[in-house]
């Protein structure tokens, strides 16, 4: 395994705050202070923060500053409608690809996770989500797959943060997902995936609305 350099190692650490909204969507980034934090120099942090940049993540204004780059009803909207559009799909399509001693494992964590924990919470469900697209076989999906699933976890952090995670649902809404796998019913599985994907996408243009 390729031992990280600095400048992976100030990435990691910057991508995971914003991930976890320790960075807050539009908050100022100061590099001296990450410098600080890392111990890393001032080169990779910046060469880190230009590759964040280009990714999205990052915005660099001139004269004003580097910001973590802002949640917008447009991103929560678009991340969303290809979730819609590939999970059932690809759920429908792969029925029998899926392992149902796997399955019947994920929905045991789902209905047993302590949901207080934000980030256990998040890192299965994108872990679950993921695992449909994965099915797929497809190496060019998959990669584009996670990127969307990593703005998905940004806005499920910062619907938490604003007190507005929808997680009494929860453990319900993915059984039945996982329920009409292990049935293979087609018609179930698009419902299931459907439902679950636009009650959440309905919870994250609140929390951004409330939040502003």
């Amino acid at each position: 395994m390729k031992t990280p350099t600095l400048k992976d190692r100030a990435y990691e650490y910057i991508r995971h705050k914003l991930k976890m909204c320790e960075y807050m969507p539009g908050e100022a980034i100061n590099e001296v202070k990450i410098m600080e934090e890392t111990g890393i120099g001032r080169t990779p942090v910046r060469e880190a923060v230009l590759s964040l940049k280009e990714e999205g993540l990052i915005e660099i204004r001139p004269r004003k500053g580097t910001f973590a780059s802002p949640i917008t009803e447009f991103q929560i909207n678009e991340s969303y409608q290809i979730r819609r559009l590939l999970e059932p799909a690809a759920a429908v399509k792969y029925k029998q690809r899926f392992d149902k001693g796997i399955l019947l494992d994920y929905d045991a964590l789902f209905e047993h996770l302590d949901t207080s924990d934000d980030e256990k919470y998040y890192d299965l469900d994108i872990r679950f989500h993921q695992s449909i697209i994965n099915a797929t076989g497809n190496p060019m999906l998959m990669d584009f797959y996670e990127k969307v699933m990593f703005t998905q976890y940004r806005i499920g952090i910062y619907n938490s943060v604003r007190g507005m995670a929808r997680k009494e649902n929860y453990y319900l809404e993915h059984h039945d997902i996982i329920r009409a796998l292990l049935e293979e019913d087609d018609k179930g599985i698009e419902e299931a995936c459907v439902r679950h994907i636009s009650r959440s996408q309905i919870i994250s243009l609140k929390a951004l609305k409330y939040g502003n």
